[in-house]
């Protein structure tokens, strides 16, 4: 099985655009990931384009706990 990889650089840029759309496709895609068994990861990129894992949800309690922060950042329409 396959983690989901979620780019956090790429959550931050659709919160500080207000893309709702695009951040409640990322979270479709993680929730059933989660369903399915697999792992959610929190990746994040160094200045030398080196990726790491700085967090991985495994339960949907987790995921949803880490969505409502990514949304309270987001304006609403």
């Amino acid at each position: 099985m396959a983690d989901y990889i979620i780019n956090v650089a790429q959550i931050e840029e659709y919160q500080m655009l207000n893309d709702r759309q695009s951040l409640d496709a990322i979270f479709r895609k993680a929730q059933s990931a989660v369903v399915g068994g697999e792992v959610v990861a929190l990746v994040r990129q160094n200045t030398n384009g080196t990726a790491y894992r700085f967090e991985e949800i495994s339960t949907l309690e987790d995921l949803n706990a880490y969505k409502k922060n990514v949304y309270k950042y987001v304006k609403e329409d």
